[in-house]
């Protein structure tokens, strides 16, 4: 029997992921190699990895153009975008209400936040995208994407963060992934525009059920083509990693935060055993939702359904990692 080829998988490291760094968890025949998330994709869709994380309004894009790309229901990155929309305090700018009419920059306007951002803003606010001036500080990584006739984009080039734009003037309004660092005296004339942002954040969560993927598992098709089941060894690998990560988390000395037992509790209380989420069913209406932000915003031609995302072999995998908690609140696993 002929040995099978290693294949390669480039991915960022953080906690949920750690184990497939250091190898306490392995994926058979599979090099996992630390690639920041644009060169990751790069490689990807060059074929020069076989599988990488990419963003996933990136792959969602893919996916509508027909590229030969799948996904699995993983999702490495999160992130509750409201506390990353900042404004100067003279702005005049004191809810999400007031940006109608703004100039407000983003990264790229593509960029998964910013698909976020903007459904998010137009859901609760009314405020549509050909409302606000956008401003990116860089063009979209594909150039097959295209934005809307009637939405104005300008292209102002600055740093990721951007910040320097919003202190002198440029734009009355970041919209990020992020929390720009920003030194000394300029760092108090920056205010975030949503108030009380970490209830909002909560109450967001308790309502919706969102948690706002930005960031897929996607591999090459010719890839899965050749090993058919990279598909579930990849879900298993992810799985047992994300295990690891909720076991090293419950013990709450391997971190250096002091409250984190307190925080640890109510992370259980508000998101359940599981509380970063990975296959199709326990993400289905966020990314429907995604999907149909996607849609209204010109990314995707077509409303994909979150089927479509998924090979069946990813859609019916069983995800199984929660954390180990015991019966009595605050308790700590010792292992």
């Amino acid at each position: 029997m002929a040995a099978r080829r290693v294949m390669t998988l480039a991915i960022q490291r953080f906690d949920r992921t750690a184990a497939l760094h250091t190898g306490k968890v392995t994926i058979p025949d599979v090099m996992v190699m630390y690639v920041p998330a644009p060169t990751s994709v790069a490689g990807l869709m060059r074929g020069v990895f076989d599988a990488a994380e990419m963003p996933l309004a990136h792959y969602v894009f893919l996916k509508d153009i027909g590229a030969p790309f799948t996904a699995i229901p993983v999702f490495p990155d999160r992130l509750f975008i409201q506390q990353y929309v900042y404004t100067r305090s003279d702005a005049g700018i004191r809810s999400p209400q007031d940006l109608r009419g703004r100039r407000v920059m983003v990264p790229q306007y593509y960029m998964t936040a910013s698909v976020w951002h903007r459904g998010m803003l137009k859901d609760n606010y009314g405020i549509k995208p050909e409302e606000i001036q956008w401003h990116v500080s860089s063009m979209e990584r594909d150039e097959r994407m295209r934005i809307p006739d009637g939405i104005p984009v300008v292209l102002t080039p600055c740093s990721h963060w951007s910040a320097e734009k919003l202190l002198d003037g440029t734009v009355d309004c970041l919209m990020h992934e992020g929390a720009p660092v920003v030194a000394g005296e300029d760092g108090k004339k920056l205010v975030r525009v949503y108030p009380d942002v970490h209830s909002l954040q909560r109450d967001f969560y308790r309502t919706t059920g969102f948690h706002p993927a930005v960031h897929v598992i996607a591999a090459r098709t010719e890839a899965v083509k050749e090993r058919p089941e990279l598909i579930e060894e990849l879900c298993d690998g992810f799985d047992q990693a994300k295990e690891c990560a909720y076991r090293i988390l419950q013990n709450e000395r391997m971190t250096s935060l002091p409250l984190m037992r307190g925080y640890l509790d109510e992370t259980l209380e508000i998101f359940g055993e599981d509380p970063w989420p990975y296959g199709l069913e326990r993400n289905r209406a966020e990314l429907d939702q995604l999907l149909a932000y996607a849609h209204d915003q010109g990314l995707t031609r077509h409303r994909l359904s979150p089927e479509s995302l998924f090979d069946p072999p990813a859609r019916n995998f069983r995800f199984r990692a929660k954390f180990p908690t015991s019966s009595e609140p605050g308790s700590v696993l010792l292992f």
